[in-house]
């Protein structure tokens, strides 16, 4: 055969091969023609008859509207929907140029965790918010059109209430709280009347209490502060009164930095008695006054002052981040008492402890449905995953993941529909590249994450230094 009769042959048999190449799409989650609550979890496979296999898979909840795609042959993730009936579909496409896709009607009837709406990060040297918008379906973030609201000087850290109405700013450089109210239509911040409001020591961490009454900033002795924990009554307009007898913990701690507000216990990672470990207050329910839990300070392992907690939705557990042990560090909480007891195993390894080339887990949380705890590494460019049991807390870990080009993620906030998760980080060859804002989606069956579609944002003003490094998505 002529070397010209040999090409000819080999085209048509490549063409051939891209024509007959045979792709079905199995979808397991959600049924066809079910009524269910949003998020909608999609479970789905592909396979085909092609020899080099699946090259991706998409979620589409109508003709030319992509919610979702990844580079694999199995899918397990949540997409957010408002209440109406869909035409939905999954789309697989092989490497052979062929494609197969799966129609799936469905009817959302109620609204079980609350979409992402907006997205704000602390600018701390610029002294600012970025506001963003988020695209609850994709993940995708866009400024907003004030884009940035002045929050006076080293803004660290920032807590909103639950219906995402107000968000409060604690400020390190001015020693001072910022309250916002938060525009529900366009994501705009307006400074509250009597905004910002004086704290003795310098900002922190705050925290929110689950009614949306009380707020809670802890303040450090960095730039010639004063330590304690800060307390202050909500007002109907977003407004703060300092409660009486506020700084609390003065006498039990030194420097307290993080914290996560319960129903009825505030707890604080702190170096106390001569250690580090976590301190407990109980909430007077009518004045917000604090007192200290009988035991308080409790112990962490070797003494170390955890640089984050987080407590699951119920809030009946909390979780403590080790960066020097590489660990996370659980416990369960007394209902009764606020005490705290190590759960069994504790703490949980990210896999293997390397002294030498530590991971330093640095901002811990678990996501609002209960199934992961996320860790970002101060050390390394990469999150880590455990799969937490929802019976007993305890954590099983998972794996790290990591992505080409991308260094420093080490802040993080899963949004209230527990899909997306947002950081900032360098980006660029070898990270020396702009700060920019980065989003993954969450794989609901073992905790990976995926790219979410759209652009990078780049801005910068974002990833300044471990100090002031902080992104919060509201409802």
């Amino acid at each position: 055969m002529s070397l010209r009769k040999t090409c000819v042959f080999s085209l048509l048999f490549s063409s051939a091969m891209l024509a007959f190449s045979s792709t079905s799409v199995t979808v397991t989650l959600p049924g066809n023609g079910t009524s269910l609550g949003s998020p909608v979890n999609y479970v789905a496979s592909a396979s085909t008859t092609c020899a080099a296999g699946i090259s991706a898979m998409g979620i589409f909840t109508a003709p030319g509207v992509r919610a979702y795609k990844i580079s694999a042959n199995k899918l397990n993730t949540n997409i957010n929907l408002p209440k109406g009936s869909y035409n939905t579909f999954v789309q697989a496409w092989d490497k052979c140029g062929g494609a197969g896709k799966k129609s799936i009607n469905i009817t959302v009837s109620k609204i079980n965790l609350a979409r992402p709406k907006f997205l704000y990060a602390t600018e701390y040297k610029a002294g600012k918010i970025a506001g963003y918008k988020v695209n609850s379906l994709t993940g995708s973030v866009t400024p907003t059109n004030q884009f940035e609201a002045w929050a006076h000087f080293g803004p660290v850290d920032m807590a909103s209430d639950y219906w995402g109405n107000h968000l409060y700013v604690a400020n390190a450089g001015s020693h001072d709280l910022s309250a916002y109210a938060i525009d529900r239509t366009t994501g705009k911040l307006t400074q509250i009347s009597g905004s910002p409001y004086a704290l003795v020591g310098s900002g922190g961490h705050v925290g929110m209490h689950p009614s949306g009454r009380f707020v809670y900033a802890t303040t450090t002795t960095f730039k010639g502060g004063n330590y304690g924990i800060h307390a202050f009554v909500v007002q109907s307009n977003g407004s703060l009164v300092r409660v009486a007898g506020s700084p609390f913990g003065g006498s039990e701690l030194a420097n307290p930095s993080a914290i996560v507000v319960t129903k009825n216990y505030v707890y604080v990672s702190a170096s106390g008695k001569g250690f580090g470990g976590i301190g407990a207050f109980s909430i007077d329910q009518t004045s917000g006054g604090l007192t200290p839990v009988p035991g308080s300070p409790f112990p962490t392992p070797d003494g170390e002052v955890p640089d984050s907690l987080s407590t699951n939705a119920t809030r009946n557990y909390l979780y403590a981040s080790l960066s020097g042990a590489d660990a996370i560090a659980g416990y369960a909480i007394d209902p009764k008492t606020g005490i705290l007891k190590d759960l069994p195993g504790s703490p949980y390894i990210e896999g293997t402890h390397n002294p030498n080339f530590p991971k330093g887990p640095y901002v811990v949380q678990v996501d609002p449905n209960g199934k992961f705890v996320f860790a970002s590494d101060l050390f390394q460019p990469e999150f880590s995953v455990f799969k937490r049991d929802l019976n007993t807390g305890v954590l099983t870990f998972v794996n790290s993941y990591s992505w080409p080009g991308v260094c420093f993620p080490d802040n993080m906030n899963i949004d209230p529909s527990g899909t997306f998760l947002y950081t900032m980080a360098s980006a660029g060859s070898f990270c020396g590249g702009p700060s920019t804002m980065l989003g993954f989606s969450l794989n609901q069956a073992n905790g990976s994450l995926n790219s979410v579609l759209g652009p990078l944002f780049l801005n910068s003003n974002l990833f300044t230094g471990t100090i002031g490094e902080k992104v919060l998505v509201t409802r």
